[in-house]
């Protein structure tokens, strides 16, 4: 994926530097920084740098299968084994499979999660087990609970958390300061990042206003607007199948103007996804591999040069994160969003976009009848 991957050394800036090279390979520290900082990349080239000093018994933990595979591209650009890549729900089945514990999972996420943790936790606790990993290297520490994290913890003695609370997505709350604690107050803070268009990172800072906790990203984007202008738009359909066709249409032109990039089509609901796939595989552009489509939860971690998201008047029913799940998702793209919805969208989703556009006239009395 074109300029996914950093490709030699200048194209680290100084804090990123220090937290690949600078840290000694024996400390645990927590990598904060908003989307597109670099955190995936750092990760990855800390694993290199143990895997050379033949520290190779290590685990790249992420949240999910789609973003382990997107992991499994830096790994061929790095160099090191895509197999040290590992959810962490596969981790936790693993360590119990090993010692012969058996449990029934239930196919709900999130009880499934609670249920492999508890049952490690006390596997450890039961036989002493401590640091058996060289490393564990965890990306989207946020969105682990406070018994995944203690697992992690007491797995090795190498712990690196990479986390951005602007992009937790899940139902989680942590003890106020547990990653820190984890990491023994080691921290590296990201201030740049270099993934999304100025125009993109104004709407996503206008989904979460909430400064203090959110803090804003568009002051430190190192994007180039001038050489390609981000934009992002909302585009409204008829029906969901409206939808589709439009994604369609808008997407293959996209694939001529961007010849070495992804594009992104990510859906709140998993039964859109469905619909899409379907459509997709009869339309002219099947053939094609730079077409990834997935539910917003399971583009986390991803980026494309443009990024449609569909069936955007379902985000009302995606609960207490939907706005975070949709900051997430419009930040997977570098260049171009755009938004499609049937009906209508949540107000502060149709408020953030028209920061980039002037205000409307005042409106007359007779304008309200």
């Amino acid at each position: 994926m074109s300029e996914t991957f950093w490709i030699n050394d200048k194209d680290l800036d100084m804090e990123q530097g220090r937290a690949v090279q600078n840290i000694g390979l024996d400390e645990s520290f927590l990598i904060r920084g908003p989307a597109g900082s670099g955190k995936t990349n750092i990760l990855l080239l800390r694993a290199k740098r143990l895997v050379l000093k033949k520290l190779s018994n290590i685990k790249v933990v992420v949240f999910t299968s789609s973003l382990r595979d997107f992991m499994h591209m830096g790994c061929t650009q790095y160099g090191i084994p895509p197999e040290i890549v590992i959810t962490g729900v596969r981790l936790f089945r693993d360590l119990l499979d090993e010692y012969g514990v058996s449990y029934t999972l239930t196919k709900d996420f999130g009880l499934d999660r609670d249920l492999l943790a508890g049952e490690v936790k006390a596997l450890i606790e039961a036989h002493g087990i401590s640091n058996i990993f060289d490393s564990l290297l965890i990306d989207e520490a946020q969105d682990y609970t406070d018994t995944e994290l203690w697992v992690l913890r007491r797995l090795t003695k190498r712990l690196v958390l990479a986390a951005d609370t602007r992009q937790s997505i899940y139902k989680v709350t942590h003890t106020p300061g547990l990653l820190e604690k984890l990491t023994s107050d080691k921290s590296v803070n990201l201030k740049y990042h270099y993934r999304s268009g100025l125009h993109i990172c104004m709407v996503a800072d206008s989904i979460l206003k909430d400064s203090k906790n959110f803090p804003s990203i568009a002051g430190e984007s190192k994007y180039d607007e001038k050489l390609r202008p981000s934009s992002v738009v909302l585009v409204r359909c008829a029906n969901f199948d409206s939808q589709i066709d439009a994604i369609l249409k808008k997407i293959g032109p996209q694939l001529s103007l961007y010849p070495t990039d992804h594009i992104g089509v990510l859906f709140p609901k998993k039964e859109q996804c469905i619909i899409f796939e379907k459509a997709l595989s009869s339309s002219p552009l099947i053939g094609s591999d730079r077409i990834w489509f997935d539910t917003l939860h399971g583009g986390k971690g991803w980026e494309f040069r443009a990024v449609h998201i569909g069936g955007c008047e379902a985000l009302y029913r995606m609960g207490a994160t939907q706005k975070r799940l949709t900051y997430t998702g419009i930040l997977r793209a570098k260049t171009s969003v755009s938004l499609y919805y049937s009906g209508s969208i949540p107000g502060y989703l149709d408020s953030a976009v028209a920061v980039l556009s002037p205000p409307p006239d005042d409106t007359e009395l007779s304008d309200l009848f």
